[in-house]
């Protein structure tokens, strides 16, 4: 008997010490932060806040705290004058409301989504951000898992916002500030825009513990899907959507809790046709599961019934370049009147002008620039130099006076389409005295008063 007592004294002792320690450790695995961000505006460009609002949903069905969730977003599309559905947003044709069921807590909106208030909201800059939207910024630390999705537009070496680019070197210098001040254990960073690649492509240390996917490679469009002719948009883009499909039947099927990094992105990948999703920074974090950094599912999901091996490849899919055009094209067949048919085929008409117009500038700028060498022209626009970090000082001098003198990249988004070129001239260090010189002789009033060249 006294051997019994002894040994249930030892099991009263030793118990509580255990679960303690079971507590510790489970207080070391941290919490799950995350940004997500929008970076455009107008309607046609619908796809990028749904998929930023589809993405907030399952966080927070996820059980992350809206005290850990920071969103950025235009938020000029729920209650669009061009929007049948008022004050909702959806993501697929016959989907949910993604504006809801619980309503987004935006945080930034409207000409608070800059590149310098994402740095901010990532670097914890607190004082940076007082009085300047809801000022919440990343408070995430050493043991914690960080979750960032932007999705927009992009070129070679930058992303854009609704009136400014962020180029490569200045997020590039966000996440190593991040990983000095120990704001994460590990971070995944999920990019949808056109040769969103190059933002890491061989300039993404791959000692920092981040690893990021991206919807295209560094030299490709990535692509838009789900087209609606109720709500005359595309609701999707097609690397979005499916993560975040496959995140929804993982959750449903019950093998959320296996699914890694990895298996995601190779689901992804199967389903991504028009471009090629890539992998980006330390791979090691690939084997980690998709709900370390989503959150881990408390709520039935209601959201989509297929599986990840349902989950089939888009058929409408666009370049995203393109989207303007096909908006259009759509809404002509769909127009009900004479006169509302003659008036959209005369805005295509005048889009397609406008394109040519940029077509013509840049190709007299890059003839400039080459004295009309044959064999250089070649060179600057059909080929796709690497982007480096040493290049950036130009690239971001060429690209704000090009938008400034020539035209405004912001109001006309067609001219992403052949950033490409400035960031060529960079690479191959061409004078950027002789590139601004080329701007001031070929660029005139008429192009700096262009606007809607989408």
């Amino acid at each position: 008997i006294d051997r019994m007592w002894r040994a249930l004294l030892l099991v009263s002792v030793a118990l509580p010490a255990a679960l303690s320690s079971l507590v510790d450790v489970d207080k070391d695995k941290g919490q799950v932060w995350a940004v997500l961000v929008a970076g455009s505006n107008t309607y046609d460009n619908y796809r990028h806040q749904a998929d930023v609002c589809h993405a907030y949903q399952i966080l927070h069905r996820n059980g992350v705290p809206d005290s850990n969730i920071i969103v950025m977003m235009y938020d000029d599309i729920a209650n669009n004058p061009s929007n049948p559905k008022k004050g909702k947003i959806f993501n697929k044709p016959g989907g949910p409301n993604v504006y809801g069921p619980k309503a987004v807590n935006k945080d930034y909106v409207g000409d608070d989504v800059t590149p310098e208030n994402f740095v901010h909201v990532l670097t914890g800059n607190h004082e940076a951000v007082r009085g300047v939207g809801s000022g919440k910024v990343l408070k995430s630390g050493p043991n914690d898992h960080v979750f960032v999705n932007f999705v927009d537009h992009g070129a070679p070496g930058l992303i854009g916002f609704p009136s400014d680019v962020m180029l490569a070197d200045d997020l590039i210098r966000a996440l190593k500030t991040m990983n000095k001040k120990k704001m994460y254990k590990k971070l995944v960073f999920y990019m949808e825009a056109c040769e969103s690649g190059s933002m890491f492509d061989k300039i993404l240390p791959k000692n920092i513990e981040i690893f990021a996917t991206t919807a295209a490679n560094p030299t490709e469009s990535s692509y838009a899907c789900y087209w609606s002719d109720e709500v005359q948009a595309y609701l999707g883009d097609e690397y979005s959507v499916s993560w975040m499909e496959d995140t929804d039947a993982a959750e449903k099927h019950k093998r959320f809790s296996s699914e890694t990094l990895l298996k995601q992105y190779k689901n992804v990948v199967k389903r991504v046709k028009e471009s090629h999703p890539s992998m980006y920074g330390e791979r090691t974090i690939d084997k980690d599961h998709v709900q370390d950094f989503l959150g881990k599912s408390k709520q039935q999901v209601t959201f989509y019934s297929e599986s990840p091996s349902q989950l089939e490849s888009f058929t409408d899919a666009v370049p995203s370049r393109d989207v303007p055009l096909h908006v259009l094209t759509k809404k002509i067949a769909l127009a009900e009147t004479a006169e509302e048919k003659e008036k959209l085929q005369k805005e295509k008409e005048d889009l397609v002008k406008g394109r040519k117009e940029i077509d013509q500038l840049l190709s007299r700028i890059v003839s400039h620039v080459t004295n009309l060498d044959i064999e250089k022209i070649q060179n600057i626009e059909t080929t796709r130099q690497d982007i480096n970090l040493d290049m950036m000082p130009c690239y971001k001098t060429l690209v704000k006076a090009f938008s400034e003198k020539c035209v405004n990249i912001h109001k006309n988004l067609y001219t992403f389409s052949h950033l490409y070129k400035l960031a060529n001239m960079c690479a191959l260090q061409y004078s950027s005295t002789d590139i601004l010189e080329a701007f001031s002789a070929e660029c005139g009033s008429l192009h700096q008063e262009m606007v809607n060249v989408n």
